[in-house]
């Protein structure tokens, strides 16, 4: 074989081993765009430890529909009731972190075992970077403690509160 055959014979290696990677990035790229719409359509439900508030959270860990137990405001104060609140959107927050973290395992493991399409091609877009972007979870801060009221200090909060008359 000649040099300029064996110069052809590489040539065309590399081209399809190139074409080959380009298919690769196209589906990998359509299972992105498809695993966004999933992730889009995806809401967790969370309730409280006490049940009274659950939380509907879309998976960035943005409450998109609250519900209190219409009993909860006779069941506690508003204190009481706002530690719910919080303690729900950070399950739900944490829980549709988790939920996107599970489903883009698949294709993070999928990306991960093969080259990226920027160390082949300088400037081509990085898949690597585009999975790794939707699979961070976002960040959750814990609520903060409040003191808990005693009995006779619940008590008196009831006591002195008129549901009919703001003004009290």
């Amino acid at each position: 074989m000649s040099e300029r055959e064996e110069k052809r014979a590489r040539n065309d290696r590399m081209r399809a081993e190139m074409d080959a990677l380009l298919e690769s990035f196209e589906q990998q790229r359509a299972q992105l765009g498809e695993l966004q719409a999933r992730l889009a359509a995806t809401t967790v439900s969370v309730w409280s430890a006490d049940n009274m508030v659950r939380i509907d959270s879309n998976v960035a860990g943005i409450p998109v529909d609250v519900h209190i137990d219409a009993g909860a405001f006779k069941r506690t104060t508003p204190d009481k009731l706002a530690r719910s609140v919080l303690e729900a959107v950070h399950a739900a927050a944490r829980q549709a972190g988790d939920a996107t973290q599970q489903a883009m395992a698949p294709l993070e493991a999928e990306v991960g075992a093969m080259p990226d399409l920027s160390e082949l091609i300088p400037g081509a877009p990085s898949i690597r970077d585009m999975v790794s972007s939707f699979s961070e979870p976002p960040p959750v801060t814990p609520p903060q403690a409040t003191p808990e009221l005693t009995d006779a200090e619940e008590d008196e909060y009831f006591r002195n509160r008129s549901y009919l008359d703001p003004g009290r």
